[in-house]
């Protein structure tokens, strides 16, 4: 690969859903819609646990999801 294509790569934002698709095993994902559904779970705990996993995403982009 090109030094050219593997900088660019660095640079490329992925949609946060879709960098939790790709975090996360089928299980977890299922789980990750299950709380978005449940509103029970605040936007901010789903948004704080997202974030452990390495995913930066705002509890507003949680919010706007559901």
């Amino acid at each position: 690969m090109s030094k050219f294509k593997e900088s660019l790569k660095t640079k490329i934002k992925v949609n946060p859903r879709e960098a939790i698709k790709q975090l996360l095993d089928k299980e977890s994902y299922a789980d990750f819609e299950a709380a978005l559904k449940d509103q029970s779970i605040s936007s901010a705990a789903i948004g704080s646990t997202l974030r452990e996993f390495g995913v930066q995403v705002s509890n507003m982009t949680i919010q706007r999801w559901r």
